[in-house]
């Protein structure tokens, strides 16, 4: 909890207010972690979609700008108008939600949640596709975020088998997954954890298992729409480094694309950069000590 909490002081400039609520005290000395972040336009609606509907705790939240909800490894924050990871960048775009950069959620109970999701009237961006780990559906949350769902395999109950009922992912899309596995490792400090060829990749850094879907994966199929799975947009995962200026200027010094200018607050600096398909990433200074 107190990770969480300095996770919302981060998002909202370091300025809590009355309307924050949370089930413990200050938050004191704070680990870096990893997490997503999601734009919402009614973060109570938000929170009750990812606590009622898909089985996620809320930590903390901040009034109207900011929560923080979790699910097993996964800390999502979703971000609603004020708070600083909605800004406009400096061209004047919005961050928007939608796109197609989601969380995976592994569960045990695949078809009675869809079963559940589709009572509550959820929509469903396309039908159930499977491969050899299983099957997958894609959902939305209430601003069009998209979120998949994954049945786990039978009997895994650890990192070792497999993702179980516990895990919790974030899929971006690339074009090329050796290019896109040399910029994570490289240039941001994660570790190729499995690689199926030019399909599929998986990489990690701390709690953050981030699946780079390539060309000929079932997590890139098209919509039955005919709706292609893109990179790029704004949803996107959070790192925290303890080097950040340092780390700016070696990615700089490599090329690599900005999107905005460094955003500060009382709670710390944060910037935007982009993968080698234009998929964000956003970079926030740790606390120090």
């Amino acid at each position: 909890m107190k990770i969480i909490l300095f996770l919302v002081m981060l998002a909202l400039g370091g300025c809590m207010t009355d309307d924050t609520q949370s089930s413990s005290g200050a938050a004191g000395s704070v680990t870096p972690l990893t997490s997503a972040r999601y734009q919402v336009t009614d973060v109570d609606r938000a929170v009750r979609f990812y606590t009622e509907q898909l089985g996620f705790a809320l930590d903390v939240q901040a009034g109207t700008q900011l929560a923080a909800v979790s699910r097993g490894d996964l800390h999502l924050l979703l971000s609603g108008p004020g708070s600083s990871g909605a800004r406009p960048m400096p061209d004047g775009r919005a961050q928007v939600p939608g796109g197609w950069n989601r969380v995976v959620l592994y569960v045990d109970d695949f078809t009675a949640l869809l079963d559940r999701l589709r009572a509550a009237g959820t929509p469903f961006r396309n039908d159930i596709e499977r491969g050899t780990s299983g099957a997958q559906i894609q959902i939305e949350d209430p601003d069009g975020n998209p979120v998949e769902i994954h049945e786990a395999p039978e009997g895994s109950t650890s990192a070792a088998a497999g993702p179980d009922a516990t895990t919790a992912a974030v899929r971006y899309q690339v074009t090329d997954v050796d290019r896109a596995v040399r910029f994570y490792t490289e240039r941001l400090g994660f570790a190729l954890d499995v690689q199926a060829g030019t399909q599929l990749a998986g990489v990690s850094r701390g709690d953050l298992h981030l699946l780079l879907s390539g060309p000929g994966s079932s997590g890139a199929r098209p919509m039955p729409d005919g709706r292609a799975q893109v990179p790029g947009g704004w949803n996107r995962v959070v790192l925290y480094v303890d080097d950040f200026a340092a780390l700016l200027d070696r990615l700089r010094a490599a090329g690599t694309p900005f999107r905005n200018d460094i955003e500060r607050g009382t709670g710390g600096a944060q910037i935007q950069i982009e993968d080698p398909d234009g998929n964000p990433v956003e970079l926030r200074e740790a606390p120090e000590g």
